[in-house]
């Protein structure tokens, strides 16, 4: 293997305020080049096993682009970190706290870019791209509390490396995967003081095992239990009523679709998901009577009736065409109508639920009380 290192990177670890773990987060992938510049910087390259320390601002380029076809490793392995004594450093015009790792890509195309930081820095700078910053204190509160359980569940299970089959190196992914995040200068004054406040507290089950808690932007009326939504149940979820976030977000949408274009995109998710494939004609689909609360669609094809959830049909759709699983199908003859309200997955914590609560007086404890019924809230640091 031969890759081209013009700069070296180290593993600094500098003491944060805040307690906890440490988070790794995956902000980049299959980079040619990486641009890291900072004040006092230390560098380390392992495969070199070299190490330096600089004085004043430097910057430091890598170039990842291997030579020659394929000669990256199958698994990712650790290249270069590197730290600063000023605890920032600088990566696309952004500023990041903590440390910033550089591994060979699965894509085997470049290097990934992986922030290493504190678990509560890094909720500072996630609650302005999950919710806003200017939302109540008590509804960024709740969210803070929502994003540190999924993410510490996601560090102690090790839920990736175990998914991927090899050490991946991070714990997350900065994307809507995961959890959005930001850099340094996103965190605000509001954002800071809603994870201090709740500095340690996660939701887990009352035998303190901890579990994903998850969290969307608007349900449409009621929140749906993962195993409405993915193929997997996940203990302690309650589907529960929400009337708080209609008039905030989102309003209620409708798309209409010929029954030819229908018939495709349900062929096509019985396939992915169910590995079932639908022999018939574009004429022989017939949706039977459908509901909001109903997770599943259920239609004939010809004589063969099927059950679809609905959130199969909307991961083939598109995100786009059906903004949420919170909608219902009309048959119109040649053509079907889908109505539906909300925006998101609809599992868990509703970020406009939780707004409009909190505008009515409901602080945090009570707003996750209210969508995580069956959880406590646990300190565990």
């Amino acid at each position: 293997m031969k890759l081209i290192f013009q700069g070296m990177i180290f593993l600094f670890s500098y003491t944060a305020l805040a307690q906890g773990p440490s988070i790794n987060v995956l902000i980049a992938r299959s980079l040619q080049n990486v641009f890291v510049s900072g004040v006092d910087l230390k560098s380390k390259v392992f495969l070199a096993k070299s190490a330096k320390s600089y004085l004043g601002r430097k910057s430091l380029n890598f170039k990842c682009k291997p030579e020659g076809k394929n000669i990256l490793p199958l698994k990712p392995l650790r290249l270069a970190s590197v730290a600063s004594m000023t605890g920032l450093l600088n990566w696309q015009e952004a500023k990041y706290r903590g440390n910033l790792h550089i591994i060979t890509s699965e894509t085997r195309a470049g290097c990934d870019l992986i922030n290493e930081m504190p678990l509560e820095d890094y909720l500072a700078t996630l609650l302005p791209k999950e919710m806003s910053a200017d939302w109540p204190l008590e509804a960024l509160k709740a969210q803070a509390v929502a994003a540190r359980s999924y993410a510490y569940h996601k560090i102690k299970s090790k839920q990736v490396s175990k998914g991927k089959g090899f050490n991946a190196y991070y714990d997350i992914e900065n994307s809507e995967k995961h959890q959005v995040n930001g850099n340094f200068f996103d965190a605000t004054y509001s954002t800071f003081k809603a994870t201090q406040e709740t500095a340690g507290e996660v939701l887990t089950m009352y035998d303190g095992k901890s579990l994903p808690i998850f969290f969307h932007s608007k349900c449409g009326g009621k929140t749906l239990r993962p195993d409405q939504v993915w193929s997997n149940a996940v203990k302690g979820y309650k589907s529960v009523s929400c009337p708080f976030c209609h008039k905030h977000g989102t309003k209620d949408w409708k798309i209409e679709l010929a029954k030819p274009k229908l018939s495709h995109y349900l062929k096509e998710a019985l396939a992915s998901y169910e590995n079932q494939t639908m022999m018939t004609s574009n004429k022989g689909v017939k949706i039977l009577s459908d509901k909001k609360s109903h997770s599943a669609l259920r239609f004939y094809s010809k004589d063969d009736l099927y059950h679809l959830k609905k959130s199969r049909l909307r991961a083939t759709l598109g995100r786009r065409s059906l903004p949420s699983n919170n909608y219902f199908v009309k048959d119109k003859g040649k053509n079907i109508v889908i109505s539906g309200s909300g925006f998101g997955h609809g599992v868990g914590l509703c970020q406009f639920g939780a707004k409009e609560l909190a505008l009515r007086g409901f602080d945090y404890k009570q707003i996750l009380n209210h969508y995580f019924p069956n959880f406590k809230l646990t300190k565990i640091y």
